[in-house]
């Protein structure tokens, strides 16, 4: 087989992922070292506290081209993805989750990027199973923010996915302190194409997202990228304060013109309950932007690095290294 000449870099964030990382590392390895003539592995651990960084640094000395960056404390998958795309040097960027993403479509992907500096998004081709309130929040997420905010994010897309070095490089240049690759990788405007694939289980059982984090993330996501809620609740608000002024009006004329009025609580309770709606959504939506603005307009770093750790099993190939000159003279587009 003729090893392929472009860099391919691997990142994969973990978290508690000793039971698989082993199994991860080697399988990822035996791929790109019988694709390319130049690779690397960069896994950021996101603080585990298991023995995932342990089961890493024994790796270290039986694997070449591995690098394990840790964190200091917990940062999420997130910023630890976005840490390795700062780290990784080749011209193709693979991102991959240990526990679903299977390393053997790897090349395929790549090679679809290299046609024409694609990037390339895994999208499930069935969704697991799940309830009915995922699913059914899923396909709102989705059609609001491909229908309303146009961030074009394919439907059920993962974390699965080629770069290449002019998208890493810009997508590298965004400061936001709210780190989601998913909406940041169509955001930098390179061109994209789906990637159908069916997820492997290196778990007897995946790890089910909660759906406070689904909503979370979601809601992130949003708020992130457009100002739409914050311009319906504005709409809404009008509409409301309009209705009031009617209100007002209807209340006058009736104490104007009708000799009795009695006291309707039922109307006093409607509208105190419609007000404290409406206040309790005004100071949700809010809120959100206002924690965003003020996470922006922190300078403190992404995260922080406890170690660094690079394989120490000495190169056979004396002329293969594990370093590239093209990658950082790729312009941004």
């Amino acid at each position: 087989m003729t090893l392929s000449d472009c860099f391919v870099s691997l990142v994969a964030p973990l978290s508690d992922d000793g039971d698989i990382a082993e199994s991860f590392v080697r399988e990822v390895a035996a791929v790109l070292k019988a694709h390319y003539a130049n690779y690397e592995l960069v896994l950021v651990d996101d603080s585990s506290s298991d023995d995932t960084v342990a089961v890493v640094k024994r790796l270290l000395t039986q694997i070449e081209c591995v690098r394990l960056i840790t964190f200091s404390r917990p940062f999420g998958t997130e910023v630890a993805i976005s840490a390795a795309l700062d780290t990784a040097i080749g011209d193709y960027v693979v991102v991959a989750l240990p526990d679903q993403d299977p390393p053997k479509l790897i090349p395929r992907m790549v090679e679809r990027s290299r046609k024409d500096s694609r990037t390339v998004v895994g999208v499930l081709g069935k969704r697991g199973p799940e309830p009915l309130w995922n699913r059914l929040g899923a396909k709102l997420f989705y059609w609001y923010c491909n229908r309303r905010l146009k961030l074009n994010i394919p439907e059920n897309s993962t974390y699965f996915r080629v770069l290449s070095r002019q998208a890493v490089n810009a997508i590298t240049q965004i400061k936001d302190h709210s780190r989601f690759l998913r909406s940041f990788s169509a955001q930098v405007g390179f061109p994209g194409e789906s990637f159908e694939y069916e997820p492997v289980n290196r778990r007897s059982r995946r790890r089910p997202r909660k759906l406070l984090d689904s909503i979370a993330l979601a809601a992130g996501i949003v708020v992130a990228n457009s100002t739409h809620p914050l311009r319906l609740v504005s709409w809404l608000g009008l509409g409301l304060s309009m209705l009031n002024v009617l209100y007002m009006g209807y209340v006058l004329l009736v104490y104007l013109f009708k000799a009795q009025v009695a006291e309707g609580w039922a109307t006093l309770s409607l509208q105190n309950a419609i007000m404290f709606f409406c206040l309790f959504l005004f100071v949700t939506v809010l809120c959100e932007y206002i924690g965003r603005i003020v996470g922006e307009l922190r300078t403190r770093p992404h995260y922080y690095t406890l170690e660094e750790h690079n394989s120490s099993v000495v190169i056979a190939n004396e002329d293969r290294k594990n370093v590239t000159t093209q990658a950082t003279e790729d312009p941004v587009a």
